[in-house]
């Protein structure tokens, strides 16, 4: 049984975080809808969404997706998942993607995730600021580099950058690109 279809993206996250909880998946709303949360609005067509689940309640979060009406294909969502730690589905014109645990980092993202409450009395799970960033520095795109000297900037003190290079080191090496490059972003944006 689907829901009416959401409107925009902060909708449709909500509508997905709402039917994770309900099956008592772990998640936290990642993206441009965590970044908008968290003092940075930016516009998005597409929900990210990570899941903090072991693989066998996979099945699982897809029945809470197919509640909701989200079209996704189970069997090539599982292949997806085993290849590239996500699964793809579309809502009302919209991407979902939903990220699985693929990274040690992943279980630590679920562990620091954070309850946010909108204007409307509204709340879910978010992707922490330094999760977030540290995601943002793995993915390494042009507008992931934008979205987090923005969220540099406005998070300001209360962003742990040694936090988010201690784990990039961890995972990258403290020679890799995206170490330097967010150690600039921490020099330019104080």
């Amino acid at each position: 049984m689907s829901v009416e279809a959401p409107t925009d993206a902060a909708e449709a996250g909500l509508l997905i975080a709402a039917a994770l909880e309900s099956a008592g998946l772990a998640y936290a709303i990642g993206g441009a809808l965590a970044l908008g949360a968290l003092g940075v609005p930016r516009g998005t067509l597409d929900v990210d969404v990570n899941v903090f689940v072991e693989r066998d309640a996979y099945p699982t979060v897809l029945a809470a997706l197919h509640g909701l009406g989200i079209a996704i294909d189970d069997e090539a969502a599982l292949a997806r998942a085993e290849r590239d730690g996500m699964m793809v589905g579309s809502w009302a014109g919209m991407r979902v993607d939903v990220f699985v645990p693929s990274i040690p980092f992943s279980h630590e993202a679920g562990r620091t995730r954070v309850r946010l409450t909108d204007s409307a009395g509204r709340s879910a799970d978010f992707l922490s600021a330094e999760a977030l960033a540290l995601f943002k520095r793995l993915f390494f795109r042009p507008k992931d580099v934008a979205d987090l000297e923005r969220l540099a900037s406005v998070r300001g003190a209360r962003l742990d950058r040694a936090y988010v290079r201690r784990w990039l080191v961890e995972m990258m090496g403290e020679d890799d690109v995206r170490v330097r490059t967010w150690d600039d972003v921490s020099r330019r944006f104080p």
